[in-house]
């Protein structure tokens, strides 16, 4: 076991370097170990499509690391010294890789040990500035692009990781930045990262992919089947037993989001075999939505001037036997709904009025409901 508590910062900061140190000088043999497989053409022997599909099957990689240390090992064969020092510690893997780089993309000598007084983002500018674009290297970017989504054990959680050109990279960055921009960047009681919003703004989009537009009109087709084992869910309060069909296990507050949105049909089972189901498909109907809309004006959170995706929202949860009634209904903008209420668990302060609605804290386990 390692001890820190009796150590101080400065001898765990020069254990870390030395942790560092210890990783360059081994990632510098698997890259030597890398080249002299592929040179053997190890890839083509086991029946690999790539030299990188075959380093992440084998070392249990992501694409992305598997990449990354093929391309390592092949540029750093062109320069020994550099390969050197990071053999010997003296230069981190990611330094090293990113002065490969920019070397490979033409910079003087100068302009190389330059770099060296820079960080990491600041050497790939100037490698970046130095690479010629031929249409060859673009096209080899266009067809290196890709996009993954890796679900957790039970699909309760989804990481995400990918690869695009330039430009097309841009567009993403800049859609989801101006997306992200009319989130708020605080909901009450804590800053939201820009990592958070950009996180929002990505579902808002493919929402709106989904929908057909940002303009929450809704379909009255549903969204997904959920099948509830009644033992289980009766058991844990809910918190188990629920399941989209041929998808992710969800729990009470994602079931309340989706029932909210009026897409879904609930089938209960007992003993492996539906019992019961709830109303089919069935969605606000249009004209209680226009009214709804209509009355209030816009997103009723008091302060909020956002008009996107306005759409109507239970008081009263439709799970919990909540009507269509207007009276039961409330605009709200695409944020306050999806993130701050159903996401983050956010709930209406009892006495504010109708049309400037306040947010109370999210609700705890032993708060009353």
């Amino acid at each position: 076991m390692f001890e820190t508590a009796t150590t101080t910062i400065d001898q765990r900061e020069l254990e870390l370097l030395a942790c560092e140190r210890i990783i360059a000088k081994a990632r510098a043999r698997e890259l030597e170990l890398l080249r002299s497989l592929d040179s053997d053409q190890v890839a083509q022997l086991d029946g690999s499509r790539s030299m990188a599909d075959w380093v992440a099957a084998r070392l249990d990689t992501s694409s992305v690391t598997a990449r990354l240390l093929v391309r390592a090992a092949k540029s750093l064969e062109e320069q020994p010294q550099l390969a050197g020092a990071l053999a010997e510690g003296r230069v981190s893997f990611d330094r090293a890789v990113a002065t490969a780089r920019l070397v490979a993309a033409g910079a003087s000598r100068e302009q190389v040990e330059a770099s060296y007084g820079f960080d990491l983002n600041g050497v790939a500018r100037i490698a970046a500035r130095h690479r010629r674009m031929t249409r060859t290297s673009e096209q080899a970017a266009y067809r290196d692009r890709f996009f993954a989504m890796q679900p957790s054990f039970g699909e309760s959680a989804w990481r995400l990781w990918g690869q695009l050109p330039g430009y097309e990279g841009r567009i993403v960055e800049k859609a989801l930045s101006e997306r992200a921009d009319t989130f708020p960047n605080t909901d009450g009681a804590r800053r939201v990262g820009r990592g958070e919003r950009a996180a929002d703004a990505l579902v808002s989009i493919a929402q709106d992919s989904v929908d057909g537009g940002a303009t929450g009109g809704g379909s009255s087709t549903p969204l997904a089947n959920v099948f509830v084992d009644a033992a289980i869910a009766e058991a844990s309060n809910g918190e188990a037993g629920a399941e989209i069909a041929a998808g992710p296990c969800v729990g009470p507050a994602t079931l309340e989001r989706i029932l909210c949105g009026g897409r879904v049909k609930l089938i209960g089972m007992r003993d492996n075999k539906p019992v019961w189901h709830s109303r089919a498909g069935r969605s606000i109907p249009p004209a209680i939505r226009h009214f709804v809309l209509h009355r209030d004006g816009g997103c009723v959170i008091d302060g909020c001037t956002s008009r996107y995706r306005l759409e109507p929202h239970h008081l009263l949860p439709w799970g919990q036997f909540g009507s269509h009634d207007p009276d039961n209904l409330v605009t709200l903008c695409w944020y306050h709904h999806h993130v701050a209420i159903h996401g983050e668990g956010y709930r209406f302060e009892p006495d504010t009025p109708p049309q400037r609605r306040r947010l109370i804290g999210p609700r705890r386990r032993h708060d009353p409901p």
